[in-house]
Order: structure tokens, then sequence, then C-alpha cells
């Protein structure tokens, strides 16, 4: 699954734009000021799919767009190029809208991811009809005997959830690989696991008098739940210490009354049981997937999870690791139990809470997982440079507006590869420095003074002055080139503006002006 195109008009402020992809790469970087539509770009995406995948649901806005999947190339013109007109290609051939939406037809994507680490709900919105239909479908009694819900006949679009992580976690420890233990270790300095607890709560619907059917087809131990999630309840009541089923007053908020809520708590002592628990569904991805039923049938209060980490004097909870750790693990536990091939995540700023080191490795933890999966397509934004510092140009989009205000986006001038952060942030990011704004106006002063042919006694001890203050932070200029006094003089006149970032256009029309610059002084 690589996009090739995609064009857009009409979607919130994304009146008119078109990207175009680079098939043969894995990853594809948007970035660009704030205000641009990077997450749009994400969310127009995830809504082309999402209606795709359903055979009632048109699409509220024009777009065009090209993808290739499971060996076929895929053309969809969307009321783009025509207001009533929707035309569809397969590999060339004329084909129809119904026959890409057919589910035997193989024209999608396995699945379609959405990430977001910031606290809006726009992007998962998006995503919950298609969950609705999956939860709908996943407990109904009878769902463990014959739904599989790893299968993307029962849901392709997939939302990574706050719980994930822990879910990831669990999912690690109980089928260790070499591999992901060395990850751990090393990113993360966890070691082994220790022990975990689940409190899982009685829902709104396991309040309600099961009907008859539902009796015979569920469990009464929880609340007479039914469907997928069966199979582990099953389990985790077998293989826990002891179940232990209490009331516990919970305040989902601090301006609502406390309310008296069922709970059962189960204790997995150590990582045999983990393992135990989880040898009956084969492998890592099944069992992900199962764990994963827990938090869609909404029997999740809590999921605390201890584990050995280097440093610590004794087993700590997995709660209490960073934001950060929690993200990473989410994004790439997802990527790894959840994906199969051919699938598409889009991830919006997903480097948000990581460390620099994390952010510079980001992508290559991402190569490394999502890898194992050819022809996966992973679309994510970024406000980082040290996100994108290891990219050629054809790996990262721009957006940003033209000189009428349009939101566009096109490729970098240069690669940000070998810039360094300090070369990514002025020639990909647009900024006309990487100073502070205080030693910014110092070094402008300066700069001015010295684009002056002559200077009376008083501009040269303010030149003097300026030097010193700028000497400090390694900035001072003493030259007796004539040269490059020429071209600083020839710049200056220029008179750039630094208060914003500039367009890839504008970069490249400062560069080939500073190339002539050179060239005139030879």
């Amino acid at each position: 699954m690589r996009i090739d195109r995609l064009s857009v008009r009409g979607f919130k402020n994304l009146a008119d734009i078109s990207i175009d992809f680079d098939t043969s790469r894995l990853e594809t970087v948007i970035i660009g000021q704030n205000g641009t539509g990077k997450s749009n770009v994400l969310e127009a995406l995830a809504t082309i799919f999402r209606d795709l995948d359903d055979p009632r649901r048109e699409t509220e806005f024009p777009y065009a767009i090209e993808y290739q999947c499971k060996s076929r190339t895929v053309s969809i013109d969307y009321r783009y190029s025509a207001p009533d007109t929707v035309s569809v290609s397969v590999d060339g051939q004329p084909s129809t809208l119904a026959m890409v939406k057919r589910r035997d037809a193989g024209l999608l994507p396995n699945h379609v991811f959405g990430y977001y680490s910031g606290e809006s709900d726009r992007f998962r919105k998006i995503f919950d009809p298609p969950q609705k239909r999956y939860y709908d479908a996943a407990i109904e009694p009878g769902a463990d005997e014959e739904l599989d819900p790893r299968t993307s006949e029962l849901r392709r679009l997939f939302y990574v959830r706050e719980r994930y992580g822990a879910l990831a976690l669990l999912t690690y420890f109980a089928f260790p690989d070499t591999g992901a233990q060395q990850f751990l270790k090393k990113n993360l300095g966890v070691g082994k696991f220790d022990s975990a607890l689940l409190t899982l709560r009685q829902t709104d619907w396991g309040k309600r008098k099961p009907s008859s059917e539902i009796l015979k087809k569920s469990d009464p131990r929880f609340w007479y739940a039914r469907g997928i999630v069966r199979k582990l309840l099953s389990g985790l009541w077998e293989h826990a210490l002891v179940p232990i089923r209490t009331k516990s007053s919970v305040r989902e908020d601090y301006r609502r009354k406390g309310i008296n809520e069922e709970q059962i708590f189960i204790f997995l002592r150590d990582e045999p049981t983990l393992r135990r628990l989880a040898e009956p569904f084969g492998n890592e991805q099944a069992f992900f997937a199962y764990l994963e039923t827990l938090d869609l049938s909404d029997l999740i209060r809590e999921i605390r999870i201890w584990v050995e980490r280097e440093g610590a004097d004794g087993p700590i909870p997995f709660h209490e690791i960073s934001d950060g750790e929690k993200q990473l693990l989410s994004v790439l536990g997802m990527m790894r139990f959840a994906a199969h091939n051919e699938s598409l995540f889009l991830l919006d700023e997903p480097d948000t809470h990581l460390n620099p080191a994390w952010k510079w490795n980001y992508l290559t933890f991402i190569k490394q997982v999502a890898g194992r999966n050819e022809n996966c397509h992973v679309v994510l934004t970024s406000h980082d440079p040290l996100t994108i510092a290891g990219l050629e140009k054809t790996q990262v989009q721009v957006l940003y507006r033209n000189s009428e205000g349009q939101v566009k986006a096109s490729q970098p001038v240069v690669d940000p590869k070998g810039l360094g952060v300090s070369g990514v942030l002025r020639q990909i990011f647009g900024m006309a420095t990487t100073l502070d704004p205080a030693t910014q106006q110092t070094v402008e002063k300066r700069n001015t003074l010295l684009s002056l042919e002559t200077r009376d006694p008083e501009q040269e001890r303010e030149l003097v002055k300026l030097n010193r203050e700028l000497d400090e932070f390694g900035l001072s200029y003493q030259s007796n080139d004539p040269d490059y006094d020429g071209y600083l003089r020839a710049l200056h006149k220029e008179n750039l503006s630094r208060d914003r970032a500039f367009s890839p256009e504008e970069i490249d029309a400062q560069n080939e002006f500073m190339q002539k610059i050179v060239e005139g002084l030879k």
C-alpha cells in the first residue's frame, strides 16, 4: 500500500491542494507552520478510506487519489475534475466505485491506522463509524465462535487508543522476542515482566437484565459479557491468582459525585502466568487483538503493569513511566501486533512527547517495526527538525501559504539529510534565523554597521561593542577579506525579512540570489 498522488478541494482549510508522494519510500513526513493544514491532510485521507470501506457512504468533498495496493494501481477522481462525475480505473482499465468498495475485490488497504498525540478528538471521530460497526458485531452473542478480530473484513480502520501502550507491553512479554527485548531494554530500560493487575468494571450493558439468548452465550462471572471478549475473560479468570469481586467508589470528574461501581481484580503474578494466558491464542497478533476487545467492550477500569527497570530498587508500575514512553509503545505496538501487510498508517505528531534522542531515531524505530510488513505506507506530521534530519527531500512534503494565501504542498529544495538541525530549520522549515530574537537583533545591528563602506568614530565604537557582545556567543566577526565584505553589503541591501518562515519557493529564490552575489564577486 503506497499512496502516489492526492488532490483535495474544499476540505477545511484545504481549498485546493495536490501532493505527489514518493511510492518507493516507506514514510512521508508532512511539515509546515501551524494553520497550514498538516492534520487536515491526514483527516482527508482517513475520511476517503473510511468512505471507501462503507458501501453506503458518500464523501462530502471532491478528491482525486491514486494508490498502489496489492500489486494493483487504483485511481479515483471523485467529482474533482468535474462536479458531477466520478471516474475510477484499476491498472489503467475503467472500473467503478462500487467495485473498489467490494470487500472481495482486494482494492483497499488491509488496514488504515490513525493516531494523534494530542487531546482533540476530531481525528478519532473519523474512525468512530467503523469502530461502531466492529463493536456491534463483536458483542453479538456467539461472536466468539464466528469472528476473528484480526481480519480486515471485520474492521479495516483502526484508531490507536490511550491504553494500547499497556496492551502492547503485555503482548511483548507474553510472546518474548529477542529483538523486542533488546528494544525495550536499550530504549526504555525495561528488563523483565514482574506482574500485572487488571481492574475490570461492570459496564452499562452489564447492568441490564440479560435476555435468554445472552444467558446461553455469555459469561455470568463478568456481568454476562458476550461476544469475542468471552475467550479472553475465561482465560483471565483461570490464570488470576485469586479473582476478587468488590465495589468501589469511582469519581469520573471532580465536578461529579462518586458512583459505586462493581469491579473484578485480576492479578497475574508472574511472566510464566502471563505466557500461559496467552498461549491458547497462538501468536502475538491474536493475543493483542483479544486484549483490545477488553477496551472495546468498555470493561477496563485500569491496567497496572509492574516491570523490572534498570536503576530502580524494585519493580515499577508502567503507569509511572513518561508520556513519551507510553506514546512510543502505543504506536510501535500497534504496528507490530495489529498491522498486516498492505496497511496505511496516519500518525499526527507522534513525536510530540519524545526526548531528542528518540525523535532523532523515531523513523528508524518505525522502519524496524513497520518495515517488517512489505508495501506499507507511513504518513506522519511533525514540527521537529530532529525527526526529519536523516531524510531525503522526496520523503518530505512542506505545506505553506502562497502569495494568495492558499495552502500548497511541495518537496523541499534540498535533502534534509546532512544539513544538521540548524540547516533543517533554515532550509526545510524556512526559518530565517535559528538565533533567539534578542541575539538576532544584535547581529543585524552589527551587520548593518559592517555593510557601510565608511564609518564615523561613533559607529566604529558601536561596532567594537557589538562584536564584544557577540564574541561571548561565538558570533564575533573579524574579516580583512574585501570579497566577503562585498557579499555582506549586497546581502544587506536585499533586506531579507527575518520575522516569518519562508516557503520552499522563497528559500529557492534566496539561494539563487546568494549564488548570484557570489558569482558577481568572482
